[in-house]
C-alpha cells in the first residue's frame, strides 16, 4: 500500500478508536457504474465504462474513511487500467438526502500512446446519496482521480450504497 494511503487509513482508525464510545458506526459498500470523460489526450469522444467499489467507515454521522477501487474497459489510445483510492468523507445530511465531499490520495494505473503509467495524487469529489431504505442508498458523484500534463481521469459514479 502506498505511503499516502497507509498514514490516511491509520489517521482514521485512530480518530475511529477515540469517537468510538460515543458513536455507533455505520459501515457500508457500494458498487458503482464508472463513466470516465475529460482525457485530453484521448480526445473529447473518449468516455469508457466501467465499475467502481467501495467500502465506508462512519466515525460519526457526518465523518468517515471511504476505499474505492475500480477499473474501465479500453477505448482507443487510452485506458484506465485500475485506480484505487483512500478518502476522508465528509457528508451533510438532510432529511433523505446525503450531500457529501470526497477527499484523499488515489493511485492510478494509466496506459496512455502505448506508454503506462502509475501515479499517487490528490483526489476529490463531490455528490449526493438518497436513502430509498432504512440501510439502502442511491448515489450520484462527480470525481477527480488525477491530474496530470497529458491527462486527465476525471468521472461520474452512479450507483447504490447498503449499509451494515
Amino acid at each position: 500500500m502506498p505511503k499516502p494511503l497507509f498514514l490516511l487509513l491509520v489517521l482514521a482508525c485512530t480518530a475511529g478508536m477515540a469517537w468510538g464510545q460515543e458513536y455507533k458506526p455505520i459501515n457500508y459498500f457500494g458498487i458503482s457504474y464508472l463513466q470516465l470523460h475529460s482525457s485530453r489526450t484521448a480526445g473529447p469522444d473518449y468516455s469508457p465504462n466501467g465499475i467502481m467499489a467501495r467500502l465506508g467507515f462512519m466515525m460519526g454521522d457526518n465523518l468517515g474513511l471511504e476505499l474505492q477501487t475500480g477499473l474501465s474497459q479500453t477505448r482507443g489510445n487510452f485506458e484506465l487500467n485500475s485506480v484505487t483510492a483512500a478518502y476522508l468523507y465528509a457528508g451533510f445530511p438532510y432529511e433523505r438526502l446525503h450531500l457529501f465531499t470526497l477527499a484523499g490520495m488515489a493511485r492510478t494505473d494509466v496506459d496512455s500512446a502505448g506508454k503506462s503509467e502509475i501515479s499517487e495524487n490528490f483526489s476529490f469529489g463531490f455528490g449526493v446519496r438518497w436513502r430509498v431504505a432504512a440501510n439502502l442508498d442511491i448515489g450520484l458523484e462527480g470525481m477527480n482521480y488525477a491530474e496530470r500534463s497529458t491527462y486527465q481521469v476525471n468521472a461520474f459514479n452512479i450507483g447504490f450504497v447498503k449499509h451494515f
